[in-house]
């Protein structure tokens, strides 16, 4: 159950407060995000602006799959969340399988 593990995962950062929702809240981040997820349900300028987060941060971008960001994160409305962990981060990223889709990729170390 791959989606199980995503889903802990993401609690787990959500918990460690190391999780930010919603453009605006990832905008404020100064530096440390390392993963951003983008539901398969946002608009078109949703997800040019996740990407553009992602260059920012140079960080991997992911859009969801069998689920929404709204239930991943269980918030309402929600599109887009970032990660501020590294390690949940690459957790979740090795657990995407076919629940989550790279659509642009790049760890700094």
């Amino acid at each position: 159950m791959v989606k199980n593990k995503i889903f802990t995962y993401v609690g787990f950062a959500k918990r460690a407060r190391k999780l930010k929702t919603g453009t605006n809240a990832i905008k404020t981040v100064k530096n440390g995000v390392y993963l951003i997820i983008v539901c398969k349900t946002a608009s078109e300028n949703a997800k040019k602006e996740a990407k553009k987060l992602a260059e920012r941060f140079y960080c991997p971008l992911y859009e969801t799959v069998n689920f929404t960001v709204e239930e991943l994160a269980d918030k309402e409305n929600c599109k887009i969340t970032a990660v501020l962990d590294l390690e949940l981060a690459k957790a979740i990223t090795n657990s995407a399988g076919e629940d989550l889709k790279e659509v642009s990729g790049g760890y700094k170390d």
